[in-house]
């Protein structure tokens, strides 16, 4: 697999019309196409949007490509949309092994009512071996407390790069925001939390969090 990750920030005046044509005409062109929607999310409190998409593999990239030229519905939908958007980017991200894809997603329900998005920079001589650590370490202290990863991909980071080489991007679903402030305060006691952050300083020094809110989920 790999995926499609868009952030687009729309006039916000033109919000709420673009997340209903995204859901009533880009989403089933899309999957003719061959890309499935993970989900539609909106940043808190912000006129931005950012999608996920799973397709199959780099291949899968040609025919929406050629649909993208020579599907007239999807087509005229691009062009519309592109007159409400101010920014947008794409990348593509790898899904790493313990990354749920869509069929997991359906089949534990992996939802959420707020997301946390985070971007985490890697020292790219030390990327396999934190990959390596963080199964046993950082995904299973987090689900310790409850937390539910629906991605963590390969790629990602800030403008003006496409995607990221040597950085990983993580997806978690949170019940509410009474959820968030328990799960980290919880954390906040748990030793064996303290020596992995204090370990995990070695592989990154930072990570950019953001939150948002379903804006659909087709599941």
């Amino acid at each position: 697999m790999i995926y499609l990750n868009e952030a687009m920030r729309i006039s916000p005046a033109r919000l709420e019309a673009y997340v209903d044509s995204f859901v009533e005409e880009l989403v089933p062109r899309m999957r003719t196409h061959g890309a499935e929607l993970l989900g539609l999310f909106q940043t808190w409190r912000t006129n931005e949007l950012v999608a996920f998409w799973e397709l199959e593999d780099y291949a899968a990239l040609d025919p929406l490509d050629r649909a993208e030229r020579e599907d007239e519905a999807l087509v005229a939908y691009l062009r519309r949309a592109q007159q409400d958007r101010l920014a947008w980017t794409s990348r593509i991200l790898m899904p790493t092994p313990f990354c749920p894809d869509l069929a997991r997603i359906r089949r534990e329900k992996l939802v959420g009512q707020v997301y946390m998005l985070a971007v985490i920079p890697l020292v790219p001589d030390r990327l396999a071996e934190y990959l390596a650590l963080f199964p046993e370490n950082g995904l299973r202290l987090e689900e310790r407390y409850g937390l539910r990863t629906v991605g963590y991909w390969r790629g990602g980071g800030g403008e003006p790069y496409q995607t990221e080489a040597f950085s990983f991007t993580q997806l978690c679903a949170g019940e509410s925001w009474s959820f968030w402030q328990e799960f980290h305060q919880r954390r906040s006691r748990d030793p064996d939390v303290a020596s992995w952050m204090q370990r995990s300083f070695h592989y990154r020094t930072h990570h950019q969090v953001s939150y948002l809110v379903p804006a659909h989920l087709p599941y």
